[in-house]
């Protein structure tokens, strides 16, 4: 029979699979050896919003966490999304974007405030976003951070740095609470279905 340990790695392994198996929509920005002024403040808006919205779904869902080391990793998570914001935030003022006038795409406001929202057990909350949604924000992180122009790389690179923790915490705590068939069932659907929703929000944001 399987373990815990195991079944958080098959899980990692479906994510990374589905995400090699999913339409490519990069094309237009991975042979540049540096992002143009256009796809940094497009980027901006993006992880902005995501920011923002992040801190408002984690803080719903902490009014009905029962689990005390949940409640503790989420408050630190709340923290660290709130000064990603801020940062990031910053610099989208500098390159002349407004985030209170922006003006977000339909899968955006599903993706974040939506499917999020609905999310009512631990272990579908941290498969969707801890596992799923953050490692697939790490993956273009680190994909793009030697893209960025030095002031934003050295934003990016404390952001990954929080980010990383936050997978890894998710998945500590689905090792401690995912044990039984029908909740490794949970954690992958809504995993995987989170990925299918990222994925559109993803091809909106690059062909948008």
């Amino acid at each position: 029979m399987k373990v815990a340990h195991d079944f958080i790695d098959d899980l990692l392994d479906k994510i990374n699979f589905s995400r090699e198996e999913a339409p490519e929509i990069d094309r237009g920005i991975e042979k540049q050896e540096l992002f143009s002024t256009d796809i940094i403040k497009h980027w901006l808006h993006f992880a902005v919003y995501y920011e923002r919205a992040a801190v408002s779904f984690i803080g719903e869902w902490m009014r009905s966490i029962e689990e005390v080391d949940a409640l503790e990793y989420f408050s630190h998570q709340i923290e660290d999304e709130c000064n990603h914001f801020r940062w990031l935030n910053h610099h989208l003022v500098q390159y002349g974007g407004d985030f209170a006038s922006f003006k977000a795409p339909k899968e955006w406001k599903f993706f974040f405030f939506f499917f999020y929202s609905v999310l009512d057990t631990l272990i579908g909350r941290l498969a969707a976003h801890n596992i799923a949604a953050e490692t697939g924000a790490l993956g273009f992180l680190e994909y793009g951070l030697n893209r960025f122009p030095k002031s934003i790389k050295e934003t990016v690179t404390k952001v990954i740095k929080d980010e990383r923790y936050h997978v890894a915490f998710g998945i500590k705590l689905l090792r401690r609470y995912c044990i039984t068939d029908e909740q490794k069932a949970l954690a992958q659907s809504t995993a995987l279905e989170s990925l299918q929703y990222m994925q559109r929000a993803r091809e909106v944001f690059v062909f948008s």
